[in-house]
Formats: structure tokens, sequence, C-alpha cells
């Protein structure tokens, strides 16, 4: 059978073993799609398939550095080769082993060692051998280990057993049955006069002697401690890798005990090593540890997917290490010495050899370490793999205790936001001067982009479909609304998140598919809508749309991926105008009639961040002015929301940190029609606070802004009387009791702008 038809072979038996593992799955209720696998490929955590690949050099050093030993004691020191070479025929063989079936692709060691380094085939075959004897005597060691662990139940015993016998006919076979063996005189045999049968007799007989000289020179004690380094490297990396590919998309797997995942790898390593001829063992390995994760009691769809992206991820990092590897040891080749001495010319030529190699191997070095950078940059965006510490509250002082009350008597209204303080991120409120932080929600999941309704009765907001999932994930996430007045909660969109109301409170939009899709959903009555969908008109391919925000007919939406801006969908037109940088775009005055003012989060400030502010209808040419750059401490600002009619704005600040979902922000509230006002600090505590949202009755709003008019003792309050009278008369009368009309915002813009540089 030629290669080509072996390898067919060995794909249509590997298919067929997939077959039966998805038709069993699927006969118990369970789907897996290649998707899935993709997905936890593409998902794998780059840190730890750092760790993998670290592992895997020292793997490959101790294996080579046992190879040295027993080479030695069969060849003598001088005809062994360096541990450079021997350890690129390492990776190598690590690369070629699944090849075959049977892992005769070990054999590529023989082959290098003998064409590359000079070494008869009989020691590399001597070494080939007493090696994976070794490897089966240190596996034997790791089982050991995991028997007494029972593994969560999972009896090894009958494994180790039959290893022994494994271990005891191999020690007896390498050791003493074949040097017997061979000392035989086979030659009165007919058989073995024939050339082929002799050639093999003879090889057997040196690789007896081989094997003889080995055991005299006593290396068994290193290499030995040499193949725990090697198994416990091989069985560290593997760890390594699955809790790459678990952490991300399978937390029960990758919660598992470490002798639970170690009996799993032993059994997908014996599987794969079976005489079965599959792919690159793909089938027979995924068995082996579906098998041992299904025993132990873990679900079924998720360890095949689990084990095949393992598996394909391994075999990604392997055959790259052992493409490079061979690449190099072809290159770095010794050449026969020659006969004379090379002239100085030769000389010359040598050494612009040696530096354009060692050019090369620094521009190879500074490609690596640019692409480890990009990987821990990647790492870093996927957000937190478990939650952050909730903090502790810390004390206001009567000052700040005052600023606060004063500032949310002038609001009149409620404010919402995320808080992990209790533990969990739950949703916070505070509606009223003198309150104290209530506690929304107590689900043991992650809930947050809270929402007020346009009449402020209920609120939308995303909660995590499992306990921990970080805000940077946009899938694993439902839509639910809060019903204020009765507690209730109810589920309206799944695979939902970062829902905003549109359609006057029937209805939320919200982003779901990673932010491929933006559709909306009937809160009253049933029935979803798709509004944007990547890869379609008016969205370009690879197009991500994120924190979508409705009002006057159209979304303000975050564009990543493909492209990153802030950006202007109209839904009639079925237009999208990029409109300026940044992130976290939000209307202005989202309750006042054509007013197309925008707000968004953009660099620099004096943390980085700045709130800036522009006008949708002139476009992305127009010139943006910075409404907040707050003072230190607090000034990295984030999550801005404003009122119905433009004047309060509230906000999240930090003292540096980012990441939105861990980093300790406070929320901070500012009156936008008292331009010489600083941000008042509203929450006090070391947790993670964000995504705030606030809702003011205007009628309430306009008796709250008069009482605290009256106060005039109180600095904090008689401004905010001022600021009354102040936008009362920039509107011309209009909305004169409250000071917080449209035209009087308009009225105070520039000033608000003006005392705020960018900084």
């Amino acid at each position: 059978m030629n290669a080509a038809a072996r390898l067919a072979a060995s794909a249509a038996v590997s298919a067929a073993v997939f077959g039966l593992l998805l038709s069993l799955l699927r006969s118990l209720g369970a789907g897996v799609s290649a998707a899935d696998v993709f997905s936890g490929v593409r998902s794998a955590m780059p840190a730890f398939v750092c760790a993998y690949v670290a592992c895997q050099f020292v793997q490959a050093l101790s294996r080579a550095q046992r190879a040295r030993i027993l080479l030695c004691a069969s060849l003598g020191a001088d005809r062994t080769p360096g541990l450079f070479r021997t350890t690129l025929v390492t990776l190598v063989r690590g690369a070629c082993a699944d090849m075959f079936p049977a892992r005769l692709g070990e054999l590529s060691y023989v082959a290098m060692l003998s064409r590359g380094c000079a070494v008869p085939a009989a020691d590399g075959l001597s070494s080939l051998s007493i090696g994976l004897l070794f490897d089966f005597l240190a596996l034997l060691a790791v089982l050991a280990v995991a028997v007494p662990a029972a593994a969560q139940g999972l009896s090894l015993l009958g494994s180790a057993i039959l290893l022994a016998g494994v271990c005891a006919v191999g020690t007896a076979g390498i050791f003493a049955v074949l040097p017997a063996a061979a000392a035989w005189r086979w030659e009165r045999i007919p058989l073995f006069r024939l050339r082929p049968a002799a050639a093999a007799l003879r090889l057997a007989r040196e690789v007896a002697a081989a094997v003889v000289a080995a055991r005299r020179g006593r290396v068994a004690a290193p290499a030995m401690a040499l193949s725990v380094a090697v198994r416990a490297a091989k069985y560290a990396g593997l760890w390594c890798l699955f809790a790459a590919v678990t952490r991300p998309l399978w937390p029960e797997l990758s919660r598992a005990p470490v002798p639970a995942v170690l009996v799993a790898l032993v059994a997908a390593e014996g599987a794969a090593s079976l005489p079965v001829p599959t792919f690159l063992s793909f089938g027979a390995y995924e068995a082996g540890g579906l098998a041992a994760l299904t025993a132990l009691g873990f679900p079924a769809a998720d360890s095949l997917v689990a084990m095949t992206a393992m598996h394909l991820a391994s075999q990604i990092v392997d055959y790259t290490l052992g493409g490079a590897a061979f690449l190099v040891f072809l290159w770095s080749s010794p050449c026969a010495p020659a006969a004379e001495p090379a002239p100085t010319g030769g000389r010359r030529r040598r050494c612009r050899g040696d530096a354009a190699r060692l050019a090369l191997a620094l521009a190879a070095l500074a490609a690596a370490l640019a692409f480890d950078a990009w990987q821990l940059r990647a790492a870093k965006k996927r957000g937190r793999l478990s939650p952050p510490p909730p903090g502790a509250e810390t004390t206001a002082t009567d000052a700040e205790a005052d600023e606060r009350d004063a500032a949310l008597a002038a609001f009149g209204g409620k404010i919402v936001w995320t808080s992990n303080r209790a533990g969990s991120h739950d949703l916070w409120i505070l509606d009223g001067p003198g309150a104290a932080p209530r506690r929304l929600t107590d689900s043991g999941f992650t809930d947050a982009y809270p929402r007020f309704s346009p009449d402020g009765s209920r609120i939308a907001f995303s909660r995590s479909r499992e306990p921990w999932v970080s805000q940077r994930d946009f899938e694993r996430w439902d839509t639910w609304v809060l019903d204020l007045e009765t507690g209730e909660e109810r589920l309206v969109a799944t695979n939902a998140c970062q829902a905003c109301w549109c359609d006057d409170g029937a209805a939320v939009a919200f982003v779901r598919a990673g932010g491929t899709v933006l559709a909306k959903a009937g809160v009253d009555a049933p029935g979803e809508e798709t509004i944007l969908r990547s890869g379609e008109a008016p969205l370009g391919a690879g197009v991500l749309v994120t924190l979508p925000d409705f009002a006057h007919g159209r979304f303000l939406v975050t564009l990543r991926g493909a492209r990153r801006a802030t950006a202007l969908f109209d839904p009639a037109s079925r237009t999208i105008e990029e409109l300026a940088g940044g992130c976290q775009m939000v209307w202005r005055a989202p309750g006042a009639r054509n007013d197309t003012r925008v707000a968004w989060i953009d660099h620099p400030g004096r943390m980085k961040n700045a709130i800036r502010v522009g006008d949708a209808a002139a476009g992305r040419g127009a010139a943006a002015t910075t409404l907040l750059d707050a003072a230190d401490p607090w000034s990295h600002e984030y999550f801005p929301r404003f009122d119905s009619e433009g004047r309060f704005l509230v906000f999240g600040a930090s003292a540096g940190g980012h990441e939105q979902d861990s980093e300790d922000y406070e929320i901070f509230l500012l009156d936008t029609d008292a331009p010489d006002s600083a941000p008042v600090r509203l929450t006090f505590h070391g947790g993670n606070d964000g995504w705030p949202d606030l809702w003011r009755n205007p009628e309430r709003a306009a008796g709250a802004s008069g009482a605290a008019g009256a106060k005039g003792a109180a600095g904090a309050s008689g401004a905010a009387g001022a600021k009354g009278a102040k936008g009362a008369a920039g509107a011309a009368g209009a909305s004169g009791a409250a000071g917080q009309g449209t035209q009087g915002t308009e009225a105070t813009e520039g000033t608000e702008t003006k005392g705020r540089p960018e900084s």
C-alpha cells in the first residue's frame, strides 16, 4: 500500500471513530459541532499554551540527555552527538510519533541519528528501545500516584497491573531474552543464510551488543531519573493545555482535580498507542479521554469537544516545533572535514556565513518575542477568568456625605449600577439623599449593563449564563427585565447582552453572537427581529457591534473587530456613519426632541480617558470638545450616561486602572448646568462599581431643585440653586422652575466646555 492509500485509510478510520462517538452522543441528546472544537482552539489561553511549549522543550531536553547517556554507553563519548543536535532529533521524533499506527513514527529518531549524526542504526534502536521501556516504568510511577488518589472513584488498579506486566516483560525481553537469543547460532537454519534474513540477524546482534553495553555502563539510575522528568514535563504540559482550552469555555471541566485530568490524559495516550490506523491518533485519543472523563462524571459532549480541541492544539504546537527543529537540523548538519586547511578567503566566507546565521536566529527570536507579546495582549483582552475580590467599604467624610446628599437632592431621581460589593456582581440602587445603596438582585450570577425604562418603572439588564463571565465576553449572557415595584425578574432574550430600551419602552435591543448581531425583542409581547448582522450591509465582514444606545429613532454603537469607531446607525435608511473614535457613545439628551448631541469616552485625558461631546448631525469631521476630564485621583472616566434632558451626567471613574469589571471604579454625578462644579462622588467602596444609569422624574426633580436652592447655608446646595436660576435665564423662561430644559442646556453648552480644555 502506497503512502497516499495509507493516509486515506487512516483518515477514514479516524472519521469512522469520530462518527461513532458523535452518534453515541446524539443518542444521549448531546449535540457537538466542529465549530465548538475550533472555538475551543481559538479561545485557548495564550499563557497556558506558552507553558505547554516550555514543558515540551523541557521534555525534549530530558529525552535528548537520556538518549546521549544510553548512546555514550554503547558508542563512547567521542561518537555521541551533542545535546543540541540530539534535542532537535527528539523534537522531530515527537512530531512524527503519531504519523503511523502503534507509534511507528518513533523510528524517525533512528533514521535522523543515522543519516545526520553518523550513529549506527543498531545503537539508535537500542537507545530507543531502552528509552521506551523507561518511559513505561515512569508511567507506572505516575499511575502509582493516581491510583491512591482514586480520581473521584475511578479505579486504575487494573491498568496499573497490566502496565506492570508490560514493564516486566519488556525488561526481561530487552535485557535478558534479546542478548541470549542473539547469541544463539541462527545460521544453522537455512532461512538465515539468505541475504535479507542474514541482514536482519546481523542488526539484531548489533542491537543486542548495544543493549549489553548500556547495561554494563550502569546508566539505569540516571536514565530512570530523566524518564521521570520526561513524564513530569509531559503531563504538566498537557495539563496546562487542558486548562488553556477548558477555562474559557468549559469551567466545569477546568475545575476537575489534577488526578482526574491525569487519568484522562493517560487514558487518551493509551488509546492513541493502540495499533489502530487512525490519522495522527485523532479519534482514538479522544475516545480514551472521553471514556475516562465521562466515567468520572463530567458531561460527555463537553469532554469530547474539549479533548478534541486540546488534541488539535497540541498537534499544532508539536508539528510546529518538530518542523522548525527539522529545518534547523538540516541547516546545521555538520559537513565532512576538509582534507586540507581552508584558505583565508574560505575562513572569511565562513565568518560571513556565521554572521548571517546569527542574524537570522536573532530575527527569529525577535519575531517569537513579538508573537508572545501579541498573544499576551490577546489574553488580557479576554478578561478575567475568575471573579475579582469584593473589596471593603470605605467611610465618607462629613463633607463628602453632605456634598453627596446635596447633589442627590438637586438631582431628584434614582441611580442604578452593578457592584460586586456583596460577592457576585448584582444591581444596586440609590434613590434619594440620605439613602444607603440598596441591593436589587441576588442571583449568584453576574448582573451588569442595567438600563432604566423610559418611565423608570423597570430595568433591563444582562445576566451571565455562568456564575462568572468577564464583561469582555459578549456571548454567555441573557437579557432580563426587573420590575422595580414588584421585584419580579423576567427573561426576555437568551444569548443577549448590553440591552437598551427602544420603541418607547415596548422593546429592548441587544447584541448577541459575540457582537456579530444587533437584534431587538418585545418586552411584553413575544417576537424578535434582527437589526444588524456582521458581514451583511451596511456592516462589513468581521465588524462587531457593541454597547447600543437608542434615541430619536437611531442607534449609537461602538464598532470593534475589523472597524474601530463610534458610529450612528439609522434603521430607516440602513446606513452607518462613523462619528468618532473611542467607545461607549451615548445620546446627550435622549428625551429631548431633535437633540443630536452625543458624548463618548476617548483619549487623551489626565488618566488616559476623558468624556468628549459633539454633534451627530455634523458627522465625523465636526470638532469635539471635552466635557469632563476630572481631577486626580479619580480621573479614568468610563460608563457615561445622561438623564433624558441632558442636564445630569452619571459615570464611573477609577484611579487609573481600566478593567471594567474588576478595577475599583466609583460612581460620580455631575450637574452639567453648573460649569464650575466638580463631579460628586456617590459610592465609597473598594469593590468594582460600574455601568451606572439614571432616571429623573421631572415633577419630583423640580421640587427637589427648588428645595435645594432654598438651602443657602450649604455651599453645594446654594450652587445647585444658582445653577437652576442660570439655566432658567438661559432658556428664556422654558422650564424655569427646574432649569433643565433643552434650550437652557444649549445656552450653557459653550460655557460648560470652556472651563475644561483637553489635556
